[in-house]
């Protein structure tokens, strides 16, 4: 029970910005409890959000040595290497192992199987992804929202090419984050969501105004955690709206901190494509890739 008090401060700290103390009372944690799967896995995410990426697999790797056969925590070291490095053939050769030796994962990897074919653009991996998730939705590994099934069917069609398909599906998934919305009028991953659809949708004017309240309710001075996610939705929107600038801006914000951007999703996601060649864009790109070492290392 003592375990208890370190940890939920050290998850209080993450999202405080106090970085240095999150990283010490996980630490303290794992002294006074160093099986508990859960505390190791969010020692994970922590490392991962700060771009250690070598510290972050060490802890999912004790993770697999206590549950070797949790799913989601088997595809994180893989995954990490293309947030790292934009390599994706370790976690396509995970999620290819996963499906051989389990043919019925597909639910509790799908997250995986989505943005890694969305990353390669392989439309019939996207296709059976989309096929295996949950009506009621897909959470989010970043900021642990809920986002509707139509939503990723949505983003997949339009990264495909398939502008009609795209609108239908958004369409849809505008109707299930309006409800959300009625419900929770002040719920800030939701607003986000709904900023995405309606990029999508061409509504740019509710896209924009979308995108800057869910960052409203849940700046970075209140959870510089889970608010990252929201600054990267915006640079998607106003990536998607033609407003590129402003998109650069807010990307160049989310490379600097914790829980931002990666590389990998930079360098092969199709949402940033309208982005690609701008110097700006690049540069930013450039300084999230892996550092070489120097030939005395």
């Amino acid at each position: 029970n003592h375990a208890r008090i370190p940890f939920y401060t050290a998850l209080m700290d993450r999202r405080q910005a106090r970085w240095i103390e999150a990283e010490h009372n996980f630490a303290r944690t794992l002294e006074l409890d160093p099986r508990n799967v859960a505390v190791l896995s969010d020692t994970g995410a922590f490392y991962q959000a700060l771009r250690r990426y070598s510290e972050s697999s060490a802890y999912y790797e004790r993770v697999l040595t206590i549950s070797p056969h949790q799913h989601s925590y088997r595809t994180q070291i893989p995954q990490n290497a293309f947030f790292a490095r934009a390599d994706l053939q370790p976690w396509r050769t995970q999620l290819a192992t996963l499906l051989r030796d389990e043919p019925d994962a597909a639910g509790d990897i799908v997250y995986d199987l989505f943005w890694c074919g969305l990353a390669e653009r392989d439309s019939a991996a996207i296709a059976r992804a989309v096929a295996a998730i949950s009506p009621e939705g897909l959470q989010d590994r970043r900021d642990g929202s809920l986002w509707p099934r139509e939503w990723y069917a949505g983003l997949a069609d339009r990264a495909l090419g398939d502008t009609a398909g795209a609108q239908v599906a958004f369409a849809a998934a505008r109707v299930v984050v309006e409800k959300t919305l009625h419900d929770q009028p002040d719920y800030a991953p939701a607003w986000s969501q709904l900023a995405l659809i309606d990029a999508g949708l061409g509504r740019k004017d509710d896209a924009i105004r979308g995108g800057r309240r869910a960052c409203e309710l849940l700046p970075l001075s209140r959870d510089t955690f889970d608010g990252p996610s929201f600054i990267i939705n915006l640079a998607m929107v106003y990536a998607w709206t033609g407003e590129k600038d402003l998109a650069i801006e807010q990307l160049g914000i989310t490379a600097q901190i914790p829980n931002g951007v990666t590389y990998g999703e930079l360098k092969l996601y199709p949402q940033w494509d309208s982005l690609r060649g701008d110097p700006r864009f690049e540069k930013i790109v450039a300084s999230l890739a892996p550092k070489k070492r120097s030939p005395n290392e």
